[in-house]
């Protein structure tokens, strides 16, 4: 109950009354005065008495005046009969998302950085009793505990961007573990809520929490991110031209002009580029190097991407080989063709094994394996072969076309690969050849246009129950398949 306006009220009433007393007796006094001057003195006497007890009055008026004056400002405090008169103390946990979309710009800087004022703001509302958790996508123990308002201030400023992502749900529970015992107990969630925090099901509260989010928002600005890498090449070898594909990305809706892309290995520049994206889209880029020495790269892609960047840098490895290491698996009628593609490359180291004395313990050190003219294939060696193409390895197969048919499907089926349906013996011509498949890339100086292609007296059919795992880098007329690339 306040008592202010009664207050004001009464102090006006006592104040009035001693004014109104002395124009009433004034204006009696002057008309006595001008009737009779002896009747005046009469009754003045005769009001002596009056007088004291109007100056009582008047006392008495100026003692109320000044004590409902005294109320007015004072205002007492009268609770209700059913109200507590106990104050509790507020504990209050806030949390700060430091994950890297709050790095983000709008028009008051980065997000994290508004983040931290409305934090800021938060407390100073609060009394000087009241205790505050700091919680971030960190989770780290110091931040279990509950702080004063300089502390916690202290610990505000330390707050930076962190890899780390919490779920909505996570981060109430959390909450929930400090805001325990006596007091009001409040939750505030300071995020921009992305997709990767918002819940899949139906939040866990408790009825004696209050629970506010603040949303921040950023500018929509444009945000390109090195999506991938992969070079053209299946080998590397010292000092060989080499060429990369940067695959970039443009994940807002406005167009990126003349990105500034290198490409820098070992610690060395080794490419540029400027690349326009559209909003939206993904373009691919291919960088040229060469000059690198044997043993394992290290490769980075980089962009310049104002001003999200923590997606503007990619990292990758590779191995660049002295040798090449090679193992041809000859049958008895084999040839010597194998032996002389090879020779021709000092880069690749031959090793040759006969049909009937194979060492299967040595694969994983080829990085190919070559079938030439095997008469008898065992299911054994395809189940050999199969593991060692699971682990990487590359096998080409140059079957024998005087062999047991039976005896070859078997093994092929072993491998998953097409199994023979019958061995043509009229003579035909390639009459198409894939001269953009990598297998081609370094065979050619230059291509005539009168390219004249194989020829074939005898060569196999075969069985296609499923093409999509094949590559047909020569074909017969009617696109019958002369060779394929087995991916």
């Amino acid at each position: 109950m306040n008592f202010l306006y009664p207050g004001f009220l009464f102090a006006l009433i006592s104040v009035a009354i001693p004014v109104i007393i002395h124009l009433f007796n004034f204006r009696k006094f002057k008309k006595i005065y001008f009737s009779n001057v002896q009747l005046l003195k009469e009754v003045e006497q005769q009001n002596s008495s009056k007088e004291k007890l109007k100056n009582l009055l008047i006392l008495f008026s100026r003692i109320l005046a000044i004590i409902f004056l005294v109320l007015a400002f004072a205002q007492p405090y009268i609770p209700a009969h059913d109200q507590k008169t106990t104050a509790l103390n507020n504990v209050v946990s806030i949390y700060i998302d430091n994950s890297y979309s709050m790095e983000a710009i709008n028009k008051d800087g980065s997000l994290l950085d508004e983040a931290k004022r409305r934090a800021k703001e938060l407390v100073k509302g609060f009394g000087i009793n009241d205790r505050f958790q700091l919680l971030t996508n960190d989770f780290e123990g110091k931040h279990q505990r509950l702080l004063n308002e300089e502390a916690f201030l202290k610990a505000l400023d330390d707050v930076k961007i962190s890899a780390a992502n919490r779920n909505l749900q996570q981060i109430l529970n959390r909450q929930a573990n400090v805001l325990t015992g006596a007091g009001n107990r409040y939750s505030f969630l300071i995020s921009d809520f992305q997709k990767n925090i918002s819940a899949t099901n139906k939040l866990e509260t408790r009825a004696d929490i209050q629970y506010s989010f603040l949303k921040l928002n950023a500018n929509t600005l444009p945000n390109v991110a090195v999506d991938s890498v992969w070079v053209l090449s299946p080998n590397h070898q010292p000092g060989a031209n080499e060429r990369l594909v940067v695959q970039l990305k443009n994940y807002s809706g406005e167009e990126a002009k003349n990105v500034p892309l290198k490409l820098s290995i070992n610690n060395k520049q080794k490419g540029l580029g400027a690349v326009t994206i559209p909003g939206g889209k993904t373009v691919k880029d291919t960088l040229n190097f060469s000059g690198l020495a044997a043993g394992w790269q290290k490769g980075m892609v980089t962009i310049k991407d104002f001003p999200v960047t923590f997606d503007d840098t990619l990292s990758f490895s590779f191995k660049v080989d002295e040798s090449f290491p090679v193992l041809s698996i000859n049958g008895a009628n084999a040839g010597n063709y194998i032996k002389a593609l090879f020779a021709a490359d000092s880069y690749y180291k031959l090793a040759e094994n006969a049909e009937s004395n194979v060492n299967y313990s040595n694969f994983a050190n080829y990085g190919l394996i070559v079938l030439n003219g095997l008469k008898s294939p065992s299911t054994g060696l395809a189940q050999q072969l199969k593991t060692y193409l699971s682990a990487g390895g590359t096998v080409v197969l140059f079957p024998d076309l005087d062999a047991d048919i039976q005896v070859y499907n078997s093994f092929l089926s072993a491998l998953s690969l097409p199994t023979v349906q019958s061995l043509n013996i009229t003579a035909t011509k390639v009459d198409q050849i894939d001269l953009q498949n990598p297998i081609f890339k370094t065979v050619f100086e230059e291509i005539p246009k009168n390219l004249d292609l194989p020829s074939v007296s005898r060569y196999y059919s075969f069985i296609e129950k499923n093409s999509s795992n094949k590559e047909e880098i020569m074909s017969l007329p009617g696109r019958k398949s002369f060779s394929l690339n087995m991916v």
